[in-house]
């Protein structure tokens, strides 16, 4: 048996951000990874310029060898089918990362004992009381802590878990799967610009970006509408819109994403456990989440390490500084004006015209479902 202050699942941006901030807290903390680091992940690699300082606030700078080609991204085009094209862009400079060789630099610079390629089979939550069974190199062990900081994704264990009512009604109908497809090719596209494209049909916010001498194609997808359909629509709209040209052999990658938030459906975990990410329903209205994972870590550790030595849980403190966070999400969902998300949508507020009205009526109506 193992025995640590906190446990944190999962070593993406969140749980790093918990990890390190626990850890100069003076907390012993142990990182848990289910897969081995460095790993891949479906990701477009897009880091806005308030996700770059919260890392360089408490890492330092990013490396130069976690950046992709090009480094640098201003912001995003979002392209609406009908004709109606509007510049998205970050108030300053972002940038396109490797998220396998990012995350493994932030679990290395965590301060934590990582655990990677370690499964949690299942785990116990009391008030200030954490036991949990992990299988690792074919062998299980439990380790034991006070406190839990759950950043396991868009699938989260720890949600079904410790609220299993609200992971049936919320998490579990909002679960969609994305589709990242990279292949050669060309199209007529500043690569410092994300590309975001809004079809009248279809599953959410396509996307497409250039990485090197690659096009990324992203689409969401359920069981009743399969990833082929929301790629080939993707695909028929830019080559129309962004002259695409495709070629060669593609490479696919999926991943899961949930819009549990949609109408206000966080969750942020109970008593002595909390959830940060995309685990709690952190997900902006484009469909990017780094930026709410590392706030929500850095704010999930610091409500623990303030609340330790009192008779409250932690959860009661951590809903309580997050509420003007997802406050702000919600309302920007509905307002589309000024920074909605990492990207600023003035341009969206500033037309009037009966083309831009239109889309964003469209835009609000996929924000909220």
């Amino acid at each position: 048996m193992r025995y640590y202050d906190a446990v944190v699942m999962g070593a993406g941006p969140g749980g790093c951000m918990a990890a390190r901030s626990l850890s100069d807290a003076g907390f012993t903390v142990v990182l848990l990874e289910r897969e081995r680091l460095p790993r891949e992940k479906t990701c477009g690699g897009f880091v806005s310029p308030q996700a770059a300082s919260l890392v360089e606030e408490a890492f330092g700078p990013i490396p130069t060898d976690c950046l992709a080609s090009p480094r640098t991204v201003r912001g995003a085009r979002l392209l609406c089918e009908g004709g109606g094209t509007y510049e998205l862009p970050f108030p300053g400079t972002g940038l396109a990362v490797l998220r396998s060789r990012l995350d493994a630099h932030l679990a290395t610079g965590c301060g934590a004992e990582v655990m990677d390629g370690c499964e949690v089979k299942d785990f116990q939550v009391e008030r200030f009381h954490v036991t949990a069974r992990i299988a690792r190199d074919g062998r299980e062990e439990m380790v034991e802590a006070t406190y839990l900081i759950a950043a396991d994704g868009a699938e989260s264990m720890a949600l079904r878990l410790l609220r299993p009512e609200f992971h049936r009604l919320y998490a579990v109908p909002h679960l969609e799967r994305t589709m990242l497809v990279l292949c050669g090719g060309e199209l007529d596209w500043d690569p410092e610009w994300m590309g975001l494209v809004l079809m009248q049909k279809g599953m959410g916010i396509a996307r497409f970006f250039i990485r090197g001498d690659l096009i990324g194609l992203s689409v969401n997808h359920d069981a009743a509408r399969g990833w082929r359909d929301e790629l080939a629509g993707l695909t028929a709209f830019l080559e129309g819109r962004v002259g695409l040209r495709l070629g060669g052999e593609a490479m696919r990658q999926i991943s899961a994403s949930n819009r549990m938030a949609v109408g206000g459906h966080f969750n942020l975990g109970a008593g002595c456990a909390l959830l940060v990410g995309e685990a709690a329903g952190l997900l902006d209205p484009w469909g990017f989440g780094i930026r709410l994972a590392l706030q929500s870590g850095r704010v999930a550790a610091e409500s623990l390490a303030e609340s330790a030595g009192e008779r409250i849980t932690p959860h009661i403190r951590y809903r309580y500084r997050m509420q003007e966070i997802l406050e702000r999400e919600l309302k920007q969902r509905r307002d589309l004006s000024g920074m909605v998300g990492d990207l600023d949508a003035a341009s969206l507020a500033a037309d009037r015209s009966r083309i831009t009205r239109r889309d964003r009526r469209a835009l609000r109506r996929r924000f909220s479902r």
